[in-house]
């Protein structure tokens, strides 16, 4: 017995039941009890209206009898999630997700001059051990900046702040869809989602006729808009991907109904009109601006793919046993992480969706890999000492906006809205740390073209390995569906 005195003098018991499951069993004394019951009858005499007495001038039985029902429930409340906050701090539990509190405790009687005794199930962050932090073999990917990037720069600005014309039909790659969209899930009772302003961009031809709707990857848009215009009704199927940070999305049919009311195509700015965009001289002014900027980029993404490398030997050497039931929120974190992360190299928000539903589609042990590495980083975080201050936020959001265009109170803003504030601290504490862990790596330089040859490898047999999982699945459901048609054939052969 795990027995404790703080400001509830709390009765403190913690069972184990697995590697980050727990169970606590807290009792409040019956003094504790005693003096938030008479607490909350003090407040509700100073309050009450009763006819033919002054306010606060009601006899306590009269309050007992008209209002006791009340008063017991909400101070039973109070006193449960008072005592269960009391015990996650003073036992330093780092829980995850929701405590499970079982269904008939708001019923559980609470009396005065007894103690009351309750019990919640949780999870908390996994217990594991770091592997070794210092002398890491890293690649540190190089390559120069040469006139043919700029050029491909100035062609991007150029389909940005391009002028966008209505059309009616005819769509070609990069045209902008806007429409009405009603989602039905499998299994889902009614219209799932609906919107008046969905977003479809028809693919590019380098996306081989993949694109998102609604964040989820369709292997064949191309076709699906092929022949469309304003006023069509275009029907995409699709099936969740099992890594969705909605739960209720996982591996089953969704239908959405799309129909057309809009579609904008951008005429690209002559390079002359760019220029005076940005307020420049002459093109050679606007390419030397435009090259500083891609090398600051080019240095991020070196950055970047270091720190990947750091998170791919991380998950490597590190066994972690995730808690049962992960949360959607924890789900939807590694998600929010991952757009932040996109937004600060400066992808454009289309860019991020497309990216965001790629990563979606990917397969459960990815999903799991990143879950993990949640965890693994905030120990690494913790290893270092880390800290985040409001100066580096504010920094990180400043930096963010101008990669945007944009105003940083207006994406502040956006991210207040969002809840995003909180992952893009969690974002450059993740950073910090694997830095820390680069900087004192053994750092290897190789050429651009190999580092892309050895990725290219990487990402073809994580999808060599995602088809086997995926067929050995499909083989076990198609002999489950055997099975049960044998089964089915037995028991029509004994009926007759």
């Amino acid at each position: 017995m795990d027995t404790a005195t703080d400001e509830m003098n709390l009765k403190i018991d913690i069972t184990e039941d697995g590697p980050s499951a727990r169970t606590l069993a807290i009792t409040i004394p019956a003094e504790v009890v005693d003096e938030r019951i008479e607490a909350s009858y003090g407040n509700l005499q100073n309050q009450a209206q009763m006819r033919g007495f002054r306010k606060g001038k009601a006899p306590r039985h009269l309050l007992q009898k008209r209002f006791g029902d009340d008063v017991i429930n909400e101070t039973r409340g109070q006193l449960i999630m008072g005592a269960y906050q009391q015990a996650v701090q003073q036992k330093e539990l780092r829980v995850v997700g929701d405590p499970d509190f079982p269904d008939e405790l708001m019923e559980k009687p609470l009396e005065q001059g007894k103690d009351f005794s309750f019990e919640v199930a949780l999870e908390v962050a996994p217990e594991f051990d770091l592997p070794e932090l210092e002398n890491v073999a890293i690649k540190k990917p190089i390559f120069e900046i040469d006139d043919s990037h700029v050029d491909t720069e100035i062609k991007n600005l150029a389909f940005r702040f391009g002028t966008p014309e209505s059309i009616k039909k005819d769509f070609q790659p990069q045209d902008r869809l806007i429409g009405r969209a009603s989602v039905d899930v499998e299994d889902h009772e009614g219209v799932f989602f609906e919107t008046d302003k969905t977003l479809v961009v028809v693919p590019d031809v380098d996306d081989e006729g993949k694109g998102p709707v609604l964040g989820l990857l369709l292997e064949d848009l191309t076709a699906r808009l092929e022949g469309a215009a304003v006023g069509s009704d275009i029907v995409f199927e699709t099936v969740g991907p099992p890594a969705h940070e909605r739960s209720e999305l996982r591996d089953k049919k969704i239908t959405i109904q799309f129909h057309v009311t809009d579609c904008e195509r951008v005429t690209p700015l002559e390079t002359e009109t760019l220029v005076a965009t940005f307020g420049l001289e002459d093109e050679s002014m606007l390419r030397e601006r435009l090259k500083l900027e891609i090398e600051n980029r080019r240095d991020q993404e070196q950055r970047a793919a270091e720190r990947e490398q750091v998170f791919e030997y991380l998950l490597d050497k590190t066994t972690v046993a995730l808690p049962q039931k992960i949360s959607e929120a924890q789900v939807a974190r590694t998600i929010e992480r991952q757009r932040m992360d996109l937004l600060y190299r400066g992808d454009n928000p289309e860019q991020v969706e497309k990216q965001l539903a790629e990563m979606r589609d990917q397969t459960q042990d990815q999903a799991i890999n990143r879950l993990k590495l949640l965890f693994i980083m905030d120990k690494v975080a913790r290893n270092f000492d880390i800290e985040v201050s409001d100066q580096e936020v504010n920094g990180r959001i400043a930096m963010m906006a101008q990669q945007r265009g944009e105003r940083p109170d207006a994406v502040r803003t956006e991210l207040q809205k969002t809840g995003g504030l909180q992952e893009v601290a969690r974002q450059i504490m993740e950073h910090k740390a694997a830095d820390r862990i680069v900087d004192q790596a053994n750092v290897t330089e190789v050429p651009a073209d190999e580092w892309n040859k050895e990725a290219k490898s990487k990402s073809d047999d994580r999808k060599a390995a995602s088809g086997k999982k995926t067929a050995k699945k499909t083989a076990k459901k198609t002999a489950s569906k055997a099975e049960s048609r044998r089964r089915r054939q037995k028991t029509t052969k004994k009926t007759k």
